[in-house]
């Protein structure tokens, strides 16, 4: 009687444990910077915290509203979207308070003059003084 499984051609690419968790934390991480590049690269500087303080807060939102209607429970062991809820909320928090709040009026008057010239790109907000 055989004891052991034979080693198969997938024997030799299997990745140790802790090599899998740290490949996956940091494809997950990878993951989380590229729309906070994409958006540093796309907004002037003074804009970047901002806007993302509203992407976060709304964010926030719509996840507290997911675990809401899903029924989440509050207290589990797993991660839930209470937990992703609650990150954005900080995330929001922390830019919030690291932003200029004169930044946030420029972004609202880009915002105005974006709407009434609707032809416009992102090219209004290249203006900052």
């Amino acid at each position: 009687m055989q004891r052991r499984k034979p080693a198969g051609i997938h024997a030799r690419w299997r990745i140790p444990e802790p090599l899998h968790t740290q490949i996956t934390l940091a494809a997950m991480a990878a993951t989380a910077a590229l729309p906070l590049l994409l958006l540093a690269a796309l907004l002037p500087r003074p804009l970047v915290l901002p806007t993302l303080c509203l992407i976060a807060i709304a964010g926030a939102a719509i996840a507290s509203l997911v675990a809401w209607r899903r029924g989440a429970a509050h207290n589990s062991r797993n991660v839930t979207a209470w937990d992703v809820a609650g990150a954005l909320a900080f995330i929001a928090c922390a830019a919030a308070i690291l932003s200029n709040p004169d930044h946030l009026v420029h972004l609202a008057d880009a915002a105005t003059a974006l709407r009434e010239t609707s032809g416009t790109s992102l090219a209004a907000l290249s203006d900052w003084k």
